[in-house]
């Protein structure tokens, strides 16, 4: 659950998480999945170990967030905008009184949702963001971001188009989140990281501050993914990018990192023998490592 809100200039509020080092340098905003909200730490002890600062913010309708007024259509951009005011502000607010450098930071993005705010992000603030690692993200052409999402949940393509109010009901009536709920077997979290101790509960937890506001989030989120123009902005990112996929996710892959690499200057695909769709787990160091440091 979010431990900081923040109040944004159009009056709207965001929940924040922050965790890790609050005396660290360095910067890390972590952009959660879909669904989900802000606050799952993938392993705690590698976390501290780290010594970076790390800020999660759950997007509109998600956690402690407020959700987006009724007339203003949902937006990838929109929440990369909201970090970034973030971000500004502790900076100006933080001048001379935290080592913490607000200017510079790292960025972790995971699944649809959490990597496009990432890829958004980096794109609309080139100066902002030096690294940036994806996790797990579809591509944004052919079926698009709402596809594995939609597959997820096991809504048709029809009711993924709908009018946000039956699209509010379709999810409303869909199980609560949960691991079981949205088909993610149990023992595939497990072998992500056996030595792991607390992971299903912490991922149990993430799914559950999700859902406190309802079906909005995760409405708000696949709203969102129907218009693509942000991608058109990914050729204007600069940072030191690192996409990240399992061989055995049975939603996305290489082929999806690999749309993205063509599209950003300094990026790679990392794809990582037998791990599926928590290679975000697995490979939490890595992550953590590529975005530690400022770009040279």
């Amino acid at each position: 659950m979010a431990n900081q809100h923040y109040l944004l200039s159009s009056g709207r509020a965001l929940g924040m998480t922050a965790l890790g080092d609050p005396s660290s340098r360095r910067l890390v905003v972590v952009c959660h999945p879909t669904p989900g909200a802000g606050g799952f730490d993938p392993d705690p002890l590698v976390t501290a170990a780290s010594g970076l600062h790390l800020l999660m913010i759950d997007r509109p309708g998600y956690g402690a967030s407020d959700p987006l007024p009724r007339d203003e259509d949902p937006a990838v951009e929109r929440h990369a905008d909201d970090v970034a005011e973030v971000l500004r502000h502790s900076a100006r607010a933080s001048a001379g009184a935290t080592t913490a450098d607000f200017d510079s930071v790292g960025v972790i993005g995971w699944g649809a949702g959490g990597g496009a705010t990432a890829l958004s992000l980096a794109a609309r603030y080139p100066d902002l963001v030096d690294r940036l690692a994806v996790v797990a993200t579809p591509r944004v052409d052919g079926p698009g971001l709402i596809d594995p999402v939609r597959r997820m949940l096991g809504l048709s393509r029809i009711e993924a188009f709908s009018p946000r109010s039956h699209l509010d009901r379709v999810i409303r009536s869909h199980s609560d989140l949960s691991a079981e709920s949205l088909g993610i077997d149990e023992a595939e979290l497990s072998r992500a990281a056996p030595e792991n101790k607390g992971l299903s509960g912490r991922f149990a937890r993430m799914l559950a501050d999700a859902s406190r506001q309802g079906a909005t989030g995760l409405a708000n989120d696949i709203l969102s993914f129907r218009d693509r123009s942000w991608a058109i902005d990914l050729p204007a990112i600069t940072a030191q990018t690192l996409l990240v996929y399992g061989t055995t996710d049975a939603l996305v892959g290489a082929r999806d990192g690999n749309w993205y690499r063509k599209r950003i200057a300094a990026s790679r695909v990392l794809e990582v023998k037998d791990a599926g769709e928590f290679v975000y787990v697995s490979e939490w160091p890595r992550l953590l490592e590529h975005v530690s440091r400022p770009a040279a």
